[in-house]
C-alpha cells in the first residue's frame, strides 16, 4: 500500500537517525512526535491531545517532557576541555611554548563567530608581560565580537513547524528559572545559524506542521509536510 503517511514517517526517522549532532532526549522527542502525528493508531482520537500522547508514548511526565524540550533551546556551549593547555607564552631561542601552570587566564573572542578561548600565561616575568599584552588584544575582541553563534540545540524546528521561541522560554522559566532568556539573533533552527569552520554542516529536511492550542500540541487534520521557510 502506498501510505504517505508511512513515507513521511520514513523520511523523518532517516533523517534523525543520520543527524550526528542529534541528542538521545532531543531523537527521541522528535521519532515520538511524528509517531503521534503520523502512525500512532489512537492519531485521530480527539479526546487525546499530541502533547499528551507524546508523553504516553516516551512513558514521560510532564516534566520530563519539559525537560527534553530544555536540552533543545538553541544556545552557544564552550567546550572548555578544548582550551589550550599551560602558559602560551613562545619561549626564547626554543620553538616551541613555555607550557607551564598558568597564573594568569583570560577569555579572547573570535570576532567573526562571537565563539571564545580562554588562554593562560604563568607567572615568570616574561611570559607575564607577554600575556598582559594579548589580554589587551583580547579586550578589544570581547568588545568587537557579535553574539557567540549557537552550537548546541536548535534541532526540533528542523523537522516541525511550531512556536518554539515560546516553548523553549517557558521551559527556560519552568526548570531554569530565566525570565529574561532570548532567543539567538541568529535564528532558532540549527539550519538557520552561519556556518562555521569545524561544524557539521545542517541537512535539510521538510518539515511537519503542529498546531499549538492552550499552551499544548495538538493534533492536526492531515498533517503536511511544508517547506523549510514554513510554507505549504
Amino acid at each position: 500500500m502506498n501510505d504517505p503517511d508511512l513515507q513521511r514517517y520514513d523520511l523523518l526517522a532517516y533523517r534523525v537517525y543520520t543527524e550526528p549532532r542529534m541528542p538521545t532526549g532531543t531523537r527521541d522527542l522528535i521519532l515520538a512526535l511524528g509517531w503521534v502525528t503520523l502512525r500512532d493508531p489512537h492519531r485521530h482520537d480527539p479526546a487525546r491531545s499530541m502533547w499528551e500522547r507524546t508523553g504516553e508514548v516516551l512513558n514521560a511526565s510532564n516534566r520530563r517532557l519539559w525537560e527534553l524540550l530544555l536540552e533543545d533551546v538553541p544556545r552557544y556551549e564552550h567546550d572548555w576541555h578544548a582550551d589550550p593547555k599551560g602558559c602560551q607564552a613562545p619561549m626564547a631561542r626554543i620553538d616551541r611554548l613555555c607550557g607551564r601552570n598558568t597564573t594568569l587566564s583570560f577569555a579572547e573572542s573570535d570576532v567573526a563567530t562571537g565563539r571564545f578561548q580562554v588562554v593562560g600565561f604563568c607567572s615568570r616575568p616574561l611570559c607575564r608581560a607577554y600575556g598582559e599584552a594579548v589580554n589587551e588584544r583580547a579586550q578589544w575582541s570581547r568588545k568587537q565580537a557579535p553574539a557567540a553563534i549557537p552550537n548546541k540545540g536548535g534541532l526540533l524546528p528542523l523537522f516541525f513547524t511550531w512556536d518554539w521561541e515560546r516553548r523553549y522560554r517557558k521551559a527556560m522559566e519552568v526548570l531554569k528559572h530565566e525570565t529574561e532568556w532570548e532567543p539567538p539573533v541568529y535564528g532558532l533552527s540549527a539550519d538557520e545559524w552561519p556556518t562555521v569552520a569545524g561544524d557539521e554542516p545542517v541537512k535539510a529536511f521538510p518539515k511537519l506542521r503542529l498546531i499549538a492550542s492552550d499552551g499544548d500540541i495538538i493534533k492536526p487534520v492531515g498533517p503536511a509536510l511544508v517547506s523549510a521557510g514554513g510554507t505549504a
